[in-house]
């Protein structure tokens, strides 16, 4: 992995229309496999708060094999997304769903004349 130290750009807001931090290096992109150490961030924000704020940070590169292999296994990993729903059917044969109806009386049904089944 290579290593190089940058200047970067931090935003944070903590509000009731946005919660984020993001964080803009400036000269370098970022890919798959990619750490960013930004330092001595600040962690906390009251609500309410919006901060900007300059940092230095440092870049590891990820290696030609690394990178491969992150980017492999963060398309297999999407995958696991599907199954996110708010209704009550889950599509997947892991679990125990869709939920078992509830019990209904049986009725008896007559095959003859006075026969019940």
């Amino acid at each position: 992995m290579t290593k190089q130290l940058v200047n970067c750009q931090v935003d944070m807001s903590n509000t009731s229309e946005f919660l984020f931090a993001h964080v803009d290096l400036d000269g370098v992109q970022v890919g798959p496999g990619d750490q960013v150490l930004v330092h001595d961030p600040i962690t906390e924000i009251s609500f309410g708060e919006v901060l900007s704020y300059q940092r230095t940070a440092t870049v590891s590169k990820a290696s030609l094999l690394s990178r491969a292999w992150v980017y492999l296994t963060a398309r297999l990993e999407l995958t696991m997304l599907y199954e996110v729903s708010f209704s009550t059917t889950r599509f997947s044969k892991s679990k125990h769903y869709p939920r078992a109806k509830p019990y209904k009386a049986i009725t008896p049904i007559t095959l003859h004349e006075g026969v019940k089944a």
